[in-house]
């Protein structure tokens, strides 16, 4: 497979991951119609576990990991409501989903990308 066929790969699949994302968010969530800082922060993400796994550091993972949960953790002091509650889960349950998906991406990518031996 040639370096331009495995580029327009990645970035057919960047795009079906923007319209992936902009279908599975809860509308509670959505302000805009396509949230660019979000989708940045995503490609970015993808890209740093890609690399990692390229270079054989799968301790990205674990980095990864650890920096997902420190900007999701906050007091529960909004969520006092049932409502809020309810939103809370929601929000919960996407974020994990798209937390999933984007390391199975990295996971394509460095498969798509890998060495061979």
């Amino acid at each position: 497979m040639s370096l331009a066929f495995k580029i327009i790969t990645v970035l057919l699949i960047e795009i079906g991951l923007i319209f992936f994302y902009k279908r599975i968010t809860p509308t509670s969530i959505v302000k805009t119609k396509f949230d660019y800082r979000s989708i940045l922060k995503g490609i970015i993400e993808r890209a740093f576990l890609s690399f990692g796994f390229l270079n054989n550091i799968p301790h990205v993972l674990t980095l990864f990991g650890a920096l997902k949960l420190g900007t999701r953790l906050k007091h529960g002091d909004k969520e006092e409501t049932e409502e809020g509650l309810k939103k809370e889960s929601l929000y919960n349950d996407f974020y994990l989903i798209g937390n999933f998906v984007s390391v199975s991406a990295s996971i394509v990518y460095y498969i798509i990308f890998q060495p061979k031996a």
